[in-house]
C-alpha cells in the first residue's frame, strides 16, 4: 500500500466549519439548564440591544478561534503512529501508535455531503473522549488514511493466516464477510425499545411548564372529555385502570417518536461487516459512517433487553472495550449490533472469532446469588417510614413514605432476582438488570486480575464477593459460594498463567 501524509498536512479550510460547530457545542453542552429562563424571556420580548451586542460577539469569538484552530493544526502519519500537532496558546503535539488505536470511525456529516467531504474520528485505548478527529477530506485520502490506521491489525490477521496457510496466494483479495444486516423495519423496533424518553420529556417539559393550563381547561373539547369521563368511568375503577394502561401506552409510544427517527437517522441502512481481523459498521442518513473496530480489542460482550425488548424478544448487542473509551459510553460511536432475537445471537457469535470466548448462543438459566445479599439492602428503606411513624404516627406523609419504601424494596427485590452467573467451559456469563435485563460474555482467558472478598458474615455463611478484572473495568460477583468464587478465580489464572498475549 502506498502510504500517503508522510509529510506535514493540513486540513481544507473547510474543516473550519467543524471547528465551530465543535466549539459552539462545547460552549452550549451545559447551557440546558437555562432553556425554560430564554422560553420566557423570549415570550416576553428581549427588548435590551446588548442581547444583539453579545450574541454577535459570542458568534464572532467563535469564528475567530475556530480559524485559529484551523491554523494552527497539522498532521502527519509515520510508520506505526499518527501524530497531530494542535493548539493556539499552548501547543500539543499528540503521538498516537497504532497499536493504541481501538475504531476509527470514517463518517459524511450533513454539512459536508455538498462538498463530498468525509471526516475520521479515532479512538485509542485508554482514552476519556475522541484522541484526534481529521475533518474535510475528500474521500479517497479519508479511506486511505484509515486503512493505514487499522494496518497493524489486518497485518497481524494476515501473517496469523499465512502461518496456516502457506500454500495461498500471496496476492490474493481480502475477504469480506456480511456479519449482520438490519431491516428498516428492525431498526424502528430498535427505536421502539431503546426508547430514551427521559430526553423529550426533559426538553418538552419547560414548553409545557409555559402553557396556560387554566385557558386550556376552559376549551370546549377539554369539557367535553370531562364530562364523557365522569359518566362513564368515574364509577368503575377497573376501567380508570384500562384508560391509565391505554394513557402509558400512548405516551410512551409518543415519547419514542424521537428514539425512532434517531435510530433510523443515525443507522439506515445498516451493515455490520468483517474484513480480516476487523469490524466494519456502515450506515446513517444525515452523517453518512464507517467504523472499524480491532475485534482483539473487545473484552466484554454485553446482550441488553430492556423491558419493551422483552415484550418483543430483542436484544441489543454492544462491545465493550478498554475502560476509558468503552463503545457507545459517550454515546457518539456506533459499534453495536440492534434488534437481535436469540437466534439471530446464535448466528453472531460464531462469526466474532477472536474475541477468545467460544460460546455460541444465550444461556437460558443462571445460578442466583445468596439471598443474604438482598437481607443486607431490602429492608432498608422500610427504615426512614418507620422511624417517621414512631415520632409522627401515621397520617398522610407517612403513608406515602410507606408506599415509596415498599417498592424501593421491590425494586431491590426483583435486581436481586436477576443478579447470577453461568460457566460454560472457558466462558462466564454475568446476568444482571431489574425490569430488563443483560448478559455480558467475558473469556476467562483475557481476565487480567481476580480478587475474592469476605466480609465476616459471608465468612461464616461460606459466600464470597469475586471481583474480575479485565481491561474495559472489573465485574462483581457478590454473595457466590467461595467454593465457586476460588474454582472461577483458578481457572482463569490457570489460562493465563502461560498467555502473555495484549489484549490491551
Amino acid at each position: 500500500m502506498t502510504h500517503k501524509f508522510t509529510d506535514w498536512s493540513s486540513l481544507s479550510a473547510w474543516s473550519i466549519i467543524s471547528f465551530t460547530l465543535m466549539a459552539a457545542k462545547n460552549l452550549f453542552s451545559s447551557g440546558y439548564a437555562i432553556i425554560p429562563v430564554v422560553y420566557a424571556g423570549w415570550q416576553k420580548g428581549f427588548s435590551s440591544p446588548w442581547v444583539i451586542v453579545a450574541a454577535v460577539g459570542v458568534i464572532g469569538a467563535i469564528l475567530a478561534f475556530s480559524v485559529l484552530q484551523w491554523l494552527k493544526f497539522s498532521f502527519k502519519v509515520e510508520t506505526d503512529k499518527l501524530i497531530i500537532k494542535h493548539g493556539i496558546i499552548f501547543k500539543k503535539a499528540d503521538e498516537l501508535p497504532f497499536a493504541k488505536i481501538q475504531n476509527v470511525r470514517l463518517e459524511q456529516p450533513l454539512y459536508f455531503r455538498p462538498m463530498g467531504l468525509y471526516r475520521i474520528i479515532v479512538e485509542t485505548a485508554g482514552s476519556k473522549s475522541n484522541e484526534a478527529e481529521l475533518s474535510a477530506l475528500d474521500y479517497k485520502d479519508a479511506l486511505t488514511l484509515k486503512k493505514q490506521l487499522m494496518a497493524e491489525h489486518d497485518a497481524h490477521h494476515q501473517s496469523s493466516t499465512q502461518l496456516s496457510h502457506e500454500s495461498q496466494n500471496q496476492n490474493s483479495v481480502k475477504q469480506v464477510n456480511t456479519v449482520s444486516r438490519k431491516s428498516l423495519k428492525q431498526l424502528l423496533l430498535f427505536g421502539l425499545y431503546q426508547n430514551n424518553a427521559i430526553w423529550l420529556a426533559v426538553i418538552l417539559g419547560p414548553i409545557f411548564g409555559q402553557l396556560d393550563w387554566e385557558s386550556m381547561e376552559n376549551l370546549q373539547q377539554v369539557q367535553t372529555l370531562i364530562a364523557w369521563y365522569e359518566t362513564n368511568l368515574s364509577s368503575s375503577i377497573v376501567l380508570q385502570l384500562l384508560l391509565a394502561c391505554l394513557a402509558l401506552i400512548v405516551f410512551y409510544l409518543l415519547f419514542s417518536i424521537l428514539s425512532i427517527i434517531s435510530a433510523v437517522l443515525k443507522y439506515f441502512p445498516y451493515k455490520l461487516s468483517r474484513s480480516g481481523n476487523t469490524l466494519h459498521r456502515t450506515g446513517g442518513i444525515i452523517a453518512k459512517q464507517n467504523d472499524a473496530l480491532a475485534i482483539k480489542r473487545i473484552q466484554v460482550v454485553k446482550f441488553y433487553q430492556p423491558l419493551v425488548g422483552r415484550l418483543l424478544k430483542l436484544w441489543t448487542v454492544y462491545f465493550k472495550q478498554v475502560q476509558g473509551h468503552e463503545i457507545e459510553a459517550q454515546g457518539n460511536t456506533n459499534m453495536l449490533v440492534p434488534s437481535m432475537s436469540r437466534s439471530d445471537i446464535g448466528e453472531l457469535l460464531p462469526k466474532l472469532k477472536g474475541i477468545e470466548a467460544t460460546a455460541r448462543t444465550l444461556p437460558k438459566r443462571y445460578q442466583r446469588i445468596h439471598l443474604g445479599w438482598y437481607w443486607r439492602r431490602g429492608l432498608l428503606p422500610l427504615l426512614v417510614p418507620a422511624i417517621n411513624t414512631y415520632f409522627l404516627g401515621l397520617n398522610l406523609f407517612t403513608d406515602i413514605l410507606w408506599i415509596a419504601a415498599m417498592l424501593f424494596c421491590l425494586g431491590i427485590y426483583l435486581k436481586y432476582r436477576q443478579y447470577g452467573y453461568a460457566l460454560e467451559g472457558d466462558n462466564l456469563w454475568f446476568h444482571s438488570g431489574l425490569l430488563g435485563h443483560s448478559w455480558q460474555l467475558i473469556a476467562l482467558s483475557k481476565v487480567q486480575h481476580v480478587a475474592i472478598s469476605q466480609s465476616p458474615n459471608q465468612k461464616r455463611s461460606g459466600l464470597a464477593n469475586l471481583e474480575i478484572g479485565l481491561a474495559s473495568g472489573t465485574v462483581t460477583l457478590p454473595y457466590i459460594s467461595i467454593i465457586a468464587a476460588r474454582a472461577i478465580a483458578e481457572q482463569s489464572l490457570a489460562l493465563i498463567h502461560n498467555d502473555h498475549r495484549n489484549w490491551i
